[in-house]
Parts: C-alpha cells; structure tokens; sequence
C-alpha cells in the first residue's frame, strides 16, 4: 500500500483510541450518529458565509436543503447543487455543513445543499431521483434563489458525487438544452460493481475498507443488476458526449480512486473538458478532515476556485 500522509496516521493513531462502530454491528441510527460526530473535525464554520434552510416540495414527497451565499450585498451568483457523501447511508446537512460553507465564500458561489432519502429505508433509484428532481426545481426557481440560470452546476463527493455526474447527465431529458454547466466531483463513487483495481488495492484503507463499501453498496442497491445500469452511474454509459466539464479530486488510497480516473479519461474521450487531480497520501473523503489535515483544506480552495471558474 502507498504511504499514508504524516498527518493522515497522526489522526488515525487518535482515532484508533475509540474505533468507530462496523456498520453491521449497530443499529443505523448509530451508524449515522456516529458519523454527524466527525463534523468537528472539519474545522470551524466559515464564519463570512449565511445560510438559510429551505423545503424543496417535489411530487410525493418534500425534502430540505440549506442555500448559502458569501455574506455581504451581493446579487446573483452561479449555483452548486450539492449532494453529500456517505455512502447512500447516511449524512446530512450538518455533516457537510463546513465543507459548504467553505465552497460558496471561497468560489464566491450560491451553494445548495440537498437532503435526500438515504438507504436502506429508501434504496436505488429513490436518491437519483431525489438528485435529479431537486435540481430540476431549484433550476426553475433559480431567479428568486439568486442564483444565475445559466451557470449552475453539480457537485458531490463519494456517493454523493454518483448523484452529482448522474444528474449532470441525465437532467437532459427533463429541461432544454444542457442546463448543467459544469460539475465538480470528490472522491467519487463511480463504479459500485466493485471490480476496479483499487478495490483490491486498496481494501484494508482506513476510513474506507472495501467490506464497508460493500455493505453500503448492498444497501442502496439490493438487486445486483442494477449495479450494472447507465442509470445508476454515467460511467457505464456508452457515451458522455453531451457531459459538462469536471473538476474530479480523488485520493490516492481509497478503494474507488480507479473511479476517478476512468470517469475523467472517458469524458476526456468524448471530448468534454475535465480535470483530475489525486492528492497522494490521502484517505477517502479528506476533505471533510479539513479541520486537522493540511491536504484538506487545500483539496477544498483547489476545488472551489475550479469550480468557480467553470461556471464564469
């Protein structure tokens, strides 16, 4: 295996004092408790940066989001669309609450933070179509958000990014034209059959071990043929010519960074524009580590500043 970063086992040598719970073990209400609790290690709020929470009312069912925006007179912004990671299990609004936070004042962007139904209560397509529909509602109402029309994007990491690339392409049988102008992707889960290299590679990786991700993947998708479908993931479509461009941040030892690299040489086949960078080092979803990993804060004003530039 690769050389975890100094920090990286600094942290997991701290955490290894209480070792969190397997996710088969404990009832899934304490798995996602447990969860919620590594917010802190985020770092603070951004402290320049307003949020409000709103209800996205779709058909049969509302689910909440929070809106932010950089403090101070200003008017409209692109949009980001973001759908958190958590392995389709559990996350929330909290648990991403600094990484969002930190998105819209650092891109100087309207970030919208969407609360889809998690598994297993809700299983596949249930997220998808929670991803898709919310985007499809916050474009329309995208005047009176303060948020530019045209120059929204999707953003996401881990299976919140599956969301992310899967709305990206499959929004454009709901809405004219390619109404997704960019879409920024973290640690994504792109490939839940399993078979990549890294899977392997990696499976013993702290903070994502292979046995993990495959009960979450059990999860969300209990029949195996739907692992399979263009449906469920873009990188099993034929084609992602009509894909915006990506800004894809990946970390080196994690059992889906193959993930991020066939998702970005396939769109760079189709000739779509994208960027990928891997932060050697690094476990799964860094990022969110922002608060004690020097590597996470950088992953989030790298990808911030992309993904802004994108959408200007």
């Amino acid at each position: 295996m690769a050389t975890l970063d100094p920090q990286v086992r600094d942290l997991l040598a701290s955490l290894s004092k209480a070792p969190p719970a397997l996710p088969w073990d404990v009832p899934i209400a304490s798995y996602r408790s447990a969860g919620e609790k590594l917010a802190a290690l985020a770092g603070l709020p951004n402290s320049r940066c307003d949020a409000r929470d709103i209800v996205i009312d779709l058909p049969g069912r509302s689910i909440g989001a929070r809106i932010y925006r950089p403090k101070g007179p200003v008017g409209s912004l692109p949009g980001v669309v973001y759908f958190h990671g958590g392995g389709f299990v559990r996350g929330s609004l909290e648990s991403h609450d600094s990484l969002c936070r930190e998105l819209s004042v650092r891109g100087g962007l309207s970030v919208v933070s969407v609360d889809y139904r998690l598994a297993p209560e809700n299983v596949f397509p249930r997220a998808h179509d929670d991803a898709i529909d919310s985007f499809c509602w916050l474009s329309d109402h995208a005047g009176e958000l303060k948020m530019s029309p045209d120059a929204l994007a999707v953003a996401g990491d881990s299976a919140g990014a599956m969301l992310a690339a899967s709305t990206a392409v499959g929004v454009q049988n709901r809405l004219a034209g390619l109404p997704v102008r960019a879409q920024g992707l973290l640690c994504p889960v792109l490939d839940v059959t399993l078979t990549n290299d890294s899977v392997t590679k990696y499976e013993q990786a702290p903070l994502l071990s292979r046995q993990v991700l495959a009960w979450c993947v059990d999860q969300y998708f209990p029949n195996l043929e739907t692992r399979q479908s263009a449906a469920a993931s873009p990188l099993m479509k034929s084609t992602l010519a009509d894909a915006p461009a990506a800004i894809i941040l990946s970390s080196e030892i994690d059992p889906v960074s193959d993930d991020a690299r066939q998702y970005s040489a396939k769109l760079k086949k189709f000739g779509v524009e994208s960027e990928h960078q891997e932060f050697a080092g690094m476990p799964h979803s860094f990022f969110l580590l922002a608060g004690v990993l020097e590597q996470g804060e950088r992953a989030i004003a790298t990808f911030a500043e992309k993904l802004s530039a994108l959408l200007r």
